[in-house]
């Protein structure tokens, strides 16, 4: 077992099974792009950084000296996808689709924010339609299950673009995307599909637009291309799942012909071609549980600097902290990601933020009177990403919420342990141990 801790001390005088769709609002639901406080859908962004929320690194050029020259450079691919699709396990598009985007492998891996980097899955003319023939479709496998956490568990990226013409549909500022069911399967056989809603009144024609507030748990809704990267969240609970292993993407030709989850009509742009249909970029997997030599984030250190004890960023949280506050352990992260302490009506209030997806951490927060080793006491304590609970002999009021701006993100928790007993002399830390 490996354990570190923080502490701060305070002294004071004073101190394809359709699931039932849920009942939601009509409208509106988020909008393309970013939309952190939607209560339905809330966009979550591909990358963060320095230069802004869902702003994508890309190539633009080669300088000089023959090196890449990048837009956005300093952003990064955002953190908390914890894992992405690793195989492809079926690809069978509905019609010929020009070579550069007819290789399902595109979808592997991380998102890039590149709209040519992805695999299409075709889009059926009126005569292939009025015959039954299939929709195109994709169908990938993560190699660690995604489980059914707090908020969405997987996140699809299309590379819809904001319109910038005045055609069919919602015309200039809507969204030129287009859409694709969702499935799930715990197999890789039987899928169920996310129940869904168009609320999209007529035909767009084939380069229109859709307004993406009228559209629910369908994937393509949201923009990622020419430098913004958003995609949309879905999450297992919506379909009764504890787990899945593969994620199917099914178009749905834009006409009218397909209904969503209730039976409306589906309608965006239709009939493209070349690139036709759905495009896929990537999915990223927000819900995998995790152990500390299993955490993405190692990759991006010096091979001699992850261990748990390290600080490669000199910011003076060694590893394993960072892994358990959900922090960036290349860089300095804001002094609010670590513990804080707060005096309310004379009695020490801790919060700090943990995962749920940490398989291996236990956290427990302690109590002192004298700073003394054998001094510490366990108050709460919170085992292999569940919530914390009172140890035996404490009564702390003990809440949780969502540490994420993100709406439809909840695997980040927000915990607050407030020591019900006053005194003028006493020390918390949050103790942080892995666990076999």
């Amino acid at each position: 077992m490996h354990s570190t801790s923080w502490s701060r001390a305070a002294t004071w005088a004073v101190s394809v099974i359709c699931a039932g769709m849920p009942p939601l609002a009509a409208v509106p639901y988020s909008a393309a792009l970013n939309d952190p406080a939607n209560p339905h859908d809330a966009p979550v962004p591909g990358f963060i950084g320095p230069h802004g929320i869902g702003k994508a690194r890309l190539i633009t050029g080669i300088d000089e000296e023959n090196q890449p020259v990048y837009q956005n450079p300093d952003n990064h691919v955002n953190p908390l996808f914890f894992s992405w699709p690793a195989n492809v396990t079926g690809y069978a598009p509905s019609e010929f689709v020009s070579g550069n985007f007819a290789d399902p492998a595109k979808a592997l891996g991380p998102v890039t924010g590149d709209n040519f980097d992805i695999v299409s899955l075709g889009d059926l003319a009126a005569a292939a339609i009025t015959a039954g023939d299939p929709p195109g479709s994709v169908t990938l496998e993560f190699t660690q299950p995604l489980h059914d956490l707090t908020g969405s568990d997987f996140v699809v990226f299309e590379n819809g673009t904001i319109s910038q013409s005045g055609l069919g549909g919602a015309g200039a500022g809507g969204i030129f995307g287009e859409l694709a069911h969702v499935e799930v399967s715990g197999d890789g056989v039987n899928f169920v599909r996310f129940p869904s809603r168009s609320l999209t009144p007529s035909l767009t024609g084939a380069y229109g637009s859709i307004d993406p507030t009228h559209v629910h748990n369908l994937a393509g809704k949201h923009v990622n291309s020419y430098g913004d990267s958003w995609g949309t969240p879905f999450d297992l609970g919506a379909v009764g799942l504890a787990t899945a292993t593969h994620i199917r993407i099914v178009d749905i030709p834009g006409n009218g012909a397909f209904a969503d989850g209730i039976g409306n009509p589906v309608y965006d742009p239709w009939q493209t071609s070349g690139s036709g249909g759905f495009d896929l970029e990537a999915i990223g997997g927000i819900s995998t549980l995790m152990t500390y030599p299993q955490w993405p984030l190692l990759e991006k250190l010096p091979a001699d600097q992850r261990g748990m004890n390290d600080d490669p960023d000199g910011d003076g949280a060694p590893n394993l902290l960072e892994y358990a506050f959900a922090r960036l352990p290349w860089q300095h992260d804001p002094p609010d990601t670590l513990p804080r302490l707060r005096v309310v009506q004379e009695r020490g209030e801790l919060e700090f933020i943990r995962d749920e997806r940490l398989a291996d951490v236990t956290y427990e927060v302690q109590v002192s009177t004298s700073l003394a080793p054998d001094g510490w006491t366990g108050m709460a304590r919170g085992i292999g990403g569940g919530p914390l609970a009172a140890l035996p002999g404490h009564t702390p009021v003990i809440t949780e919420t969502s540490a994420s701006p993100i709406a439809s993100v909840g695997v980040l928790r927000k915990v607050v342990v407030r020591d019900l007993v006053p005194g003028n002399r006493r020390f918390y830390r949050v103790k942080v141990s892995t666990n076999p």
